[in-house]
């Protein structure tokens, strides 16, 4: 038989585990985004930086510049459609904040000083930082489909 816990222990458990796993996950997926977008952006220069060496060293063979010219546009769409950069910087303020709810909350500061409400607050901070921050990703993603579909129609459009 399942023994009844205590609703302000288990919210209290409950509030802080919220708090811990937001905060574990938007480091990880921080240090992710940053690893993948340093990968990207120094593979962009080396490549792009090799193109002139390689016309010069066959300047009879177009196919090693064109190869490495066809990695430049590879890597160049893949920033854009990944969106490391971005991901890494929403993904760090996303992190702090949480991470300044919880100091808050260990030391019992405002808005936290209150025993009957501490928790609710707690949970209810951390919500709506990743509420934001999941909108802006929304917004991100939105642009960047409008600006493909725009794209898209003058491309298609007949002349006037």
């Amino acid at each position: 038989m399942a023994v009844p816990m205590d609703p302000a222990v288990s919210s209290a458990g409950y509030a802080m585990s919220l708090a811990d796993g937001s905060y574990t996950w938007y480091r990880q997926a921080a240090l992710k985004a940053r690893r993948f977008h340093r990968l990207a952006e120094t593979l962009l220069l080396l490549v792009s930086a090799a193109i002139p060496v390689s016309a010069v060293m066959s300047p009879r063979d177009a196919t090693t510049p064109a190869v490495l010219g066809s990695v430049v546009v590879v890597l160049t769409g893949l920033r854009a459609l990944f969106h490391w950069h971005d991901d890494y910087v929403r993904f760090s303020q996303a992190r702090e904040a949480v991470e300044a709810e919880r100091r808050l909350y260990r030391t019992s500061a405002e808005p936290y000083d209150h025993p009957g409400t501490r928790d609710r607050l707690l949970a209810a901070a951390v919500t709506r930082i990743e509420q934001q921050e999941m909108g802006t990703w929304v917004q991100l993603v939105g642009t960047a489909r409008e600006s493909t579909d725009d794209e898209a129609a003058d491309r298609f459009s007949p002349p006037a």
